[in-house]
C-alpha cells in the first residue's frame, strides 16, 4: 500500500487533470497509472464530450493507452488512482486488467447509472484488488460538483 502522503499527492494530480479536462467541456474526472512506489506511468482524463464517445472515461482511456505502451493487458504490477470512485464499466475494465490496487477520492455519485459501486463489482468477481477510497474526498467531491455544473 502506498503511503498516505503519496496517495494524497496522486489524488491532487488527478484533481489538476480533472480541472483541465473540464475546461474543455468534459466531465471532471482523471486517472493515473502508478507503479508500486507511486511513480506515475501514465495519466488520462475523461474525454466523453470532446470525442463524442460515451465510453471515453478516464480509466478506460488510461487502460487502452497502458496496454499499447506496455504491450500487455495485464496490469497486475500497477495501481490506478482517480479523483472519484469508478463507475461499473470502469471498475470491470480495471478488474479484467488485473490492476493490483485502486485509490480514489470522491465516493460514487448518487446519479451514477447503473448505481453499482466499485466495491460491489469487486465482490462479484474472482479477481481481487486492494481498494482505498475517500482520499481527499471532500475536496474531490467539491471540485466535481463545481466543475460539472459549468
Amino acid at each position: 500500500m502506498l503511503a498516505l502522503d503519496i496517495q494524497q499527492q496522486l489524488v491532487r494530480r488527478a484533481l489538476q487533470l480533472a480541472a483541465k479536462t473540464a475546461a474543455k467541456g468534459n466531465p471532471p474526472f482523471a486517472a493515473l497509472l502508478v507503479d508500486k512506489s507511486g511513480a506515475v506511468i501514465l495519466e488520462s482524463v475523461n474525454t466523453v464530450h470532446t470525442t463524442s464517445n460515451a465510453a471515453a472515461h478516464a480509466e478506460i482511456n488510461l487502460l487502452f493507452e497502458a496496454s499499447k505502451r506496455l504491450g500487455s493487458s495485464n496490469l497486475s504490477q500497477y495501481s490506478l488512482v482517480s479523483n472519484a470512485a469508478s463507475c461499473p464499466m470502469c471498475a470491470t475494465a480495471m478488474l479484467k486488467a488485473k490492476v493490483a490496487e485502486y485509490y480514489y477520492g470522491a465516493p460514487n455519485e448518487d446519479s451514477m447509472v447503473p448505481y453499482i459501486t466499485f466495491e460491489e463489482v469487486v465482490s462479484k468477481t474472482p479477481y481481487s484488488v486492494e481498494v482505498h477510497g475517500g482520499i481527499l474526498a471532500e475536496e474531490c467531491t467539491a471540485q466535481i460538483r463545481q466543475l460539472a455544473k459549468k
